[in-house]
């Protein structure tokens, strides 16, 4: 019995902790970068704008987002996609296939094939999102690169 109870216990910790914990830390130290960021900017324009008063605070923003690296082009944001979903197939089916094995073989439980499972799906879905993609923004992506070349 003290097992049993044991094992709930430590089921509704693992549960809060992801299900709540989390995200919470997630979207808390996001908004931590973010406001670093925009300190960091203000930092640097004040120290501009001191040594050199004269200077446009909007172009030096404007100067500041484009050496800026955080901005990624449609291209860039695309390869990260094949990467995402490379990377997930690959984990799936790193667990999918030995939980498989161990099914078929072995008569194992199939704990593992529904998280396997799921990885694949997501790296497919992540794969098929470039493949559309590519091919519906494949205009923006030239637009891009003139614009670049230009600069």
């Amino acid at each position: 019995m003290d097992e049993n109870i044991f094992e709930i216990i430590m089921i509704i910790i693992v549960v809060l902790a992801v299900c709540v914990v989390l995200p919470i830390m997630i979207v808390w130290l996001t908004n931590r970068r973010k406001s670093h960021e925009i300190d960091k900017q203000t930092e640097i324009l004040m120290a501009m704008m001191e040594k050199h008063p004269d200077l446009d605070p909007a172009d030096v923003m404007k100067k500041l987002n484009v050496s800026s690296k955080s901005h990624k082009t449609t291209k860039q944001k695309l390869l990260e996609n094949v990467f995402n979903g490379g990377m997930m197939l690959l984990m799936g089916l790193a667990i999918l296939i030995p939980h498989l094995c161990g099914m078929v073989f072995f008569g194992n439980k199939e704990n593992g094939l529904f998280i396997g499972g799921m990885m694949v799906a997501m790296g497919v879905a992540f794969l098929l999102y470039y493949l559309v993609s590519k091919k519906n923004l494949q205009g923006e992506i030239e637009t891009e690169e003139k614009t670049l070349k230009e600069e």
